[in-house]
């Protein structure tokens, strides 16, 4: 399970940008989780990470980036409810699997880290 104390503590020290390069990551990751059927309990923490980095990150970001991370919140909420009550086949993982990938970029291209080419995304 994960120690969200020590988590949050850990994600909120970090500048923005990087915040939101590391909730791409864990987007991307988690839709190859999904795709690759990897453990159902790992995947549903990454879920959960998801959805507290973009909690903990959007008091600190601009409004449309607060839009932003709430629409991928409620996105996330439905994708965890269709996998916690669905028998999912392989179309839906690799539309899953496709958009977190889009989610990835958007947030990737939000964080400002791509035009600075700035490193340091986990």
């Amino acid at each position: 399970m994960i120690d969200e104390i020590k988590l949050k503590e850990l994600h909120i020290r970090d500048p923005i940008p990087i915040r939101l390069g590391n909730l791409a990551s864990s987007i991307k990751r988690l839709g190859y989780l999904v795709y690759s059927k990897k453990s159902e309990k790992t995947i549903y923490q990454l879920f959960r990470e998801c959805k507290l980095f973009s909690v903990w990150t959007a008091p600190d970001v601009e409004f449309e980036v607060k839009i932003q991370l709430k629409a991928l919140q409620d996105e996330l909420e439905n994708w965890q409810q269709d996998f916690h009550n669905f028998n999912v086949n392989e179309i839906w993982r690799a539309e899953i699997n496709a958009a977190c990938e889009r989610w990835a970029n958007r947030i990737l291209e939000l964080s400002g880290l791509l035009k600075t080419g700035r490193s340091g995304v986990a």
